[in-house]
Order: C-alpha cells, then sequence, then structure tokens
C-alpha cells in the first residue's frame, strides 16, 4: 500500500504538467477561456494537495503531543513498577518517532 504523501507529490506532479502544457502550449486547439478553466482547476487542486500534505505531516506532532499528555497523566499515577511500564513505554515509542523522523 503506498503512502498517502507519496500518492499526493505525484498528483501534485501531474498537476504541474497540466498547468505548464496549457500556459504555454500554443497548439491546443481549445478556447482561451477552457485553457484558463484548466489552469486554475490546477492551481486550486495543488493548493489542496499542499495543504493536505502539510496535514499528514502534522499528524506526527499531533501524536506526539497526544503522549506528552498521557505523560503529565502518569504523574498522578502512585509510584511503582506500573508507573515506571508507563513511563518507559511512552519513552520508548518517542524515541522511535524522533529516530524515524531523523531519517
Amino acid at each position: 500500500m503506498k503512502k498517502s504523501i507519496d500518492i499526493l507529490e505525484k498528483v501534485s506532479d501531474e498537476l504541474n504538467r497540466h498547468t505548464v502544457f496549457y500556459k504555454f502550449n500554443k497548439n491546443i486547439e481549445a478556447s482561451d477561456k477552457y485553457k484558463k478553466g484548466r489552469i486554475d482547476a490546477s492551481t486550486w487542486l495543488n493548493e489542496l494537495v499542499y495543504y493536505y500534505i502539510k496535514k499528514e505531516k502534522n499528524f506526527i506532532i499531533e501524536f506526539k503531543e497526544e503522549i506528552n499528555k498521557q505523560k503529565n497523566k502518569i504523574n498522578s499515577v502512585k509510584n511503582g513498577d506500573y508507573k515506571m511500564g508507563l513511563i518507559d513505554e511512552l519513552k520508548t515509542i518517542e524515541d522511535s518517532i524522533d529516530d524515524r523522523n531523523n531519517k
């Protein structure tokens, strides 16, 4: 299964090709209004793609914020092995995300 971001990047490339094609190709048998419609639609769709790429990249940030919220809640748990297990697992996953994010 392909990642959403990979698909969106390919769609963006295709939209850029369409924009260039309709903007600079003088041998198209289509009205100027039709070409403008294609260019405007490609531009709008590309902005939408950009929005969703940014949104997907923020998922990791939101996930890490949720981990931090849980870490704060753990402070109310009585000290002991259970609490240490919770803290260690959250830290392990947080480190794993950081390692993958830096590659």
